[in-house]
């Protein structure tokens, strides 16, 4: 008897400590509160964009007109808003990206002279710059773009109806 009276307790916390953590004892990953983006060529803005969980969004998308020098166009920037479960779909996305992060110096095909640009992530109170380089031409780097590239495309969809808000002028005169 005197036994068992001192295996049970040892029992429970074995038994405690091997089950599933509960809801309340599993770390919960903070909410994004922003996702932004952008890509550049040749040290020059070609495409932006901010997302925010409260459904504020800008976009500037670069416009060039048909015959116009190398390097001369402009950025019409959009201010709109989106709703929350289209914010929720752009942060899948986002939550699919690989961990560790994808490094251009681990690229073993790469290519110069192709656009660059940074993911940037709020969340917790904390950001998180991802820099890519459409250049690395590697297998995992390039899914890794596309995944991008349809955050990019799905900012651009949402913001394409809505007004222009302000030009800015690049290059040129």
């Amino acid at each position: 008897m005197y036994r068992s009276l001192l295996l049970t307790p040892l029992l429970l916390l074995a038994s405690a400590a091997c089950a599933e953590p509960t809801s309340v004892g599993k770390a919960q990953a903070a909410p994004i509160e922003s996702i932004a983006f952008r890509i550049s060529s040749w040290g020059r803005p070609i495409d932006s964009w901010e997302v925010r969980a409260d459904g504020t969004a800008h976009h500037a998308k670069m416009v060039s007109e048909a015959g116009a020098p190398f390097g001369t166009y402009r950025l019409e920037h959009r201010e709109f808003t989106i709703t929350a479960d289209d914010f929720a779909q752009l942060a899948a996305i986002v939550a699919k990206l690989p961990k560790p992060r994808l490094q251009r110096d681990d690229c073993e095909q790469r290519a110069t002279d192709f656009p660059y640009g940074a993911l940037e992530l709020s969340q917790g109170g904390t950001s998180e710059t991802i820099a890519f380089d459409i250049g690395c031409q590697d297998a995992p780097y390039q899914a890794f773009f596309d995944q991008l590239r349809t955050l990019d495309a799905r900012v651009t969809a949402l913001g394409g109806g809505h007004p222009v808000a302000r030009v800015e002028q690049i290059g040129g005169p």
